[in-house]
């Protein structure tokens, strides 16, 4: 359980390192939180994408979300996809499709209660995030 006051949002995202601190400084800026819950899987944009609701993945990020959401009252969620992945070796157009299918389904998932931003994260020459 979180301090009343502490801050927190939710990041869901790959597990690759180098995306990591990057996002995390997007999320607490973009949403004004001190601390990102991070839920991650390899290439989750692209797998995600392709769950249905009764995927032992999607019901997995949803359960989750719920803790993040429920526990550490989360204010808004972040999915990322990124280049370069090795969960999903996708070109950037795929990936961006990825993303906002992953978007739908997570906003499925909470029913609108919280804000939810799809992001791609570019690692050359540095690490730059884009809303999506």
């Amino acid at each position: 359980m979180s301090n009343r006051n502490e801050t927190f949002c939710t990041h869901v995202g790959c597990m690759d390192g180098r995306v990591q601190e990057v996002v995390a400084r997007y999320a607490k800026e973009k949403f004004c939180v001190q601390f990102v819950d991070t839920i991650t899987e390899p290439g989750v944009d692209g797998l995600l994408a392709k769950a249905d609701s009764e995927s032992d993945l999607y019901k997995s990020v949803k359960l989750k979300i719920e803790i993040s959401t429920n526990n550490h009252h989360s204010c808004g969620i972040i999915v990322e996809g990124h280049e370069e992945c090795a969960g999903n070796p996708s070109d950037r157009q795929q990936h961006l499709k990825d993303i906002r299918e992953s978007v739908e389904k997570i906003k499925e998932m909470v029913g609108g209660s919280l804000t939810v931003q799809g992001v791609y994260v570019t690692l050359r020459p540095e690490s730059r995030v884009e809303e999506v």
